[in-house]
């Protein structure tokens, strides 16, 4: 009786770090970005790169940016 008591609340014990546990690691793998936010200018700065933008176009928006 006694042993089977013990049995029971050891496994519902073990049951519930189990369940504690996977719901932290999904939690932890949701809250990490692989692909960080880029920031507008680091947008700006990529399309300069590739041609879409001139440097002045560029540096107008980045002082632009600054001053808000």
């Amino acid at each position: 009786m006694l042993g089977s008591v013990l049995s029971e609340s050891s496994i519902r014990i073990g049951l519930t770090i189990i369940v504690l546990i996977v719901i932290l690691w999904i939690l932890l793998k949701f809250r990490t970005k692989k692909n960080p936010a880029k920031t507008s200018l680091d947008l700006l700065k990529e399309r300069m790169e590739k041609g879409e933008i001139t440097k002045e176009e560029y540096e107008a928006a980045r002082r632009k940016q600054i001053k808000d």
